[in-house]
């Protein structure tokens, strides 16, 4: 909430019971009458370095479509654990950004980005906010982190593409 004021973005909020999953959140915020690309954050291990993606709420993520950007075979889902130590969220409310480590690299689903907005939980399982995704792209290209977005090309071959940052 602190970057989206200090950057002046506007955004939505709502809060809902609490949620442990993509799903529960989605279903809160459809009874909002919000619509858009709602969030999945799924932290990722390889070679003792992680890594974030955010992709869409019904999207399914297969780690070794990353093998080669991340330069092993040897990559998994994070644990509870590790979740809780390296983002202090617990599933299904890691947020899209705002994380206190720098060096962490974020992958952004590019179908995020084709839609309106985009939609995700605060670091609290009892809110869920709401930002337009041209704000998105602002905040993605002025965060310290370094930031790629990911789909697939005309041939359906899995690709990466790195976001400019701004000063």
């Amino acid at each position: 909430m602190d970057l989206l004021q200090r950057m002046g973005i506007p955004y939505d909020e709502i809060e809902h019971a609490p949620v442990g999953s993509c799903e529960e959140s989605l279903a809160f915020r459809g009874q909002a009458g919000w619509s858009g690309a709602s969030s999945k954050c799924i932290l990722l291990k390889a070679k003792g370095k992680y890594y974030l993606l955010v992709t869409t709420a019904e999207k399914e993520i297969k780690a070794r479509l990353f093998k080669k950007e991340f330069g092993t075979k040897d990559i998994r889902f994070a644990n509870r654990e590790e979740l809780m130590e390296v983002t202090g969220c617990d599933p299904g409310s890691v947020p899209p950004f705002g994380h206190r480590d720098p060096s962490i690299p974020f992958y952004v689903d590019e179908n995020i980005l084709r839609s309106e907005h985009f939609m995700f939980n605060p670091a609290m399982p009892t809110k869920s906010f709401r930002v337009r995704t041209g704000d998105l792209q602002r905040i993605y290209a002025s965060i310290p982190n370094p930031v790629s977005t990911f789909g697939e090309d005309e041939d359906e071959r899995f690709v990466i593409r790195k976001v400019e940052k701004t000063a």
